[in-house]
């Protein structure tokens, strides 16, 4: 698959050659010493993979070494440009990825390494670049024309969502959010484990995770651009925590519309706290004081399909004779959403990957390509 030996065995003999081959090639390091010192730190972090794993997250460390590139955790675009670096089908390049992957989900943390969003598949170990929405676009090309029939029908839902007035644009910004990383192609499971801490809001990007999972650009039209719906919902957990964060959110959610609302970063106090939480009908968050209570993904997926199955509301001009008819089709499909194809995708991924790795090693030992 990779051009290196098939025979387990001899895993340790193509480090020891390719490692001597990344030393004479890069430029970044005043000897050989250094450059294997540098490939043997990051080979030593992984333990525990399946031989076919080993050889294919042994070829990744020593080609990202040999261009200068991080290795633990190797970044989203890291992974693409190995992948373009060594062309294939997609099974090979999907294999490829599970490799890295893998390596990811075992290797040795140390400190000052990014920890990986809970509830994605990297659990434990460091975040995988494999699960940025960047790589499974190239591994799954069907992805992209799908999440942007989300992202159309999101644009669309956002100006009927309230942004003041108390209680209800409480909820209304913080759905606002979930359906962007929703339509951007998040799981349910993601996005109930964000924490504060995995989101950097920029002027013109929002960055969810450090591979990054996702990057939500600007659009520059204030009720729909993600930066401007992040900062909105990031006022609200500004106080949200707060003892007596509800009276303050109450004033600034019903303040006349001549007054200007104060722009907020997701605040560093914050940054172990949920990304998301519950409100009461008194505008109470979900939780004790300072410490908020998260959503469940399910919770999640019930707030995506309640608002991606809203009735947007059409002129007598924009009408047809078959507008009746089209409009149950189209709730009927939105309701749908809980069974999101991106979520039932990443469950099909975790069966099938082992079964892939089987696949190959059972041919492997009858002498067949497992191409």
């Amino acid at each position: 698959m990779t051009g290196l030996s098939n025979d387990p065995n001899a895993a340790a003999l193509e480090h020891r050659h390719v490692a001597g081959h990344v030393a004479a090639s890069t430029t970044r390091f005043d000897d050989e010493d250094l450059a294997v010192a540098e490939l043997d730190r990051a080979l030593t972090r992984v333990s525990g993979l399946r031989p076919e794993h080993d050889r294919e997250w042994t070829q990744f460390a020593c080609w990202a070494v040999a261009n200068e590139h991080r290795v633990l955790p190797a970044s989203a675009q890291v992974l693409l440009a190995y992948l373009a670096a060594y062309p294939g089908t997609l099974t090979t390049q999907r294999g490829r990825a599970t490799a890295v992957a893998a390596a990811h989900r075992v290797a040795r943390r140390e400190s000052g390494d990014p920890q990986p969003v809970p509830s994605t598949r990297t659990v434990f170990g460091l975040p995988s670049p494999a699960e940025a929405e960047s790589v499974r676009r190239v591994l799954r090309p069907q992805r992209a024309e799908r999440l942007a029939g989300h992202r159309a029908r999101v644009e669309a839902v956002l100006p009927h969502l309230p942004i003041t007035g108390w209680p209800d644009a409480l909820t209304a910004r913080r759905d606002a959010i979930i359906l962007h990383l929703a339509a951007a192609g998040l799981s349910w499971d993601a996005i109930a484990g964000l924490r504060q801490r995995d989101v950097i809001l920029g002027d013109t990007v929002v960055i969810v995770g450090s591979q990054p999972l996702v990057e939500l650009t600007a659009s520059g039209l204030p009720i729909t651009c993600p930066v401007a719906v992040t900062r909105r919902w990031a006022t609200v957990l500004a106080h949200a925590p707060r003892a007596t964060g509800h009276i303050e959110l109450e004033r600034l959610l019903t303040a006349p519309d001549d007054v200007t609302e104060p722009i907020h970063q997701l605040l560093a106090h914050w940054t172990d706290q949920p990304l998301l939480t519950r409100f009461d009908g008194r505008g109470l968050a979900d939780g004790v004081v300072d410490e908020l209570d998260p959503l469940t993904s399910a919770e999640v997926a019930e707030i995506v399909a309640t608002r991606m199955a809203f009735d947007i509301p059409v002129t007598t001009s924009d009408l047809d004779p078959d507008y009746y008819e089209r409009g149950l089709a189209a709730r009927a499909r939105a309701r749908e959403i809980s069974d999101d194809l991106d979520e039932l995708f990443a469950r099909l991924d975790a069966i099938a990957d082992p079964l892939l790795d089987l696949s190959r090693e059972s041919m492997r030992r009858q002498g067949l390509s497992p191409e």
